[in-house]
């Protein structure tokens, strides 16, 4: 099963079998994919990101005590920055394969 939520990975983390996967890219990627996927200006879609990343943190910092997101609370980070889709969906799933 997959499962994606807000610091699912802090929650489940402990678990056997369990693969922490975070998948990430630069504000500025995540704004420009927002801006197409929704039709919004740039400048629209970068404040909606910077807001998104403040709840994100705000969210850590109460329900899980973490003041900062670390790459270490994973075990997988991947960078769609430089990596295409099918090739994130490769690396979790060779990553789950191999910790199964």
């Amino acid at each position: 099963a997959v499962i994606v939520a807000h610091a699912a990975s802090m929650t489940l983390g402990a678990q056997a079998g369990v693969v922490r996967v975070l998948v990430t890219a630069s504000a500025d990627t995540r704004a420009r994919r927002l801006a197409a996927a929704q039709g919004i200006t740039t400048a629209a879609a970068g404040a909606a990101v910077a807001n998104y990343d403040r709840n994100r943190k705000d969210y850590f910092r109460r329900f899980h005590n973490i003041a900062e997101e670390l790459p270490t609370h994973y075990d997988v980070v991947i960078n769609t920055d430089v990596l295409t889709a099918e090739q994130a969906t490769d690396l979790i799933v060779c990553a789950a394969e191999v910790r199964s």
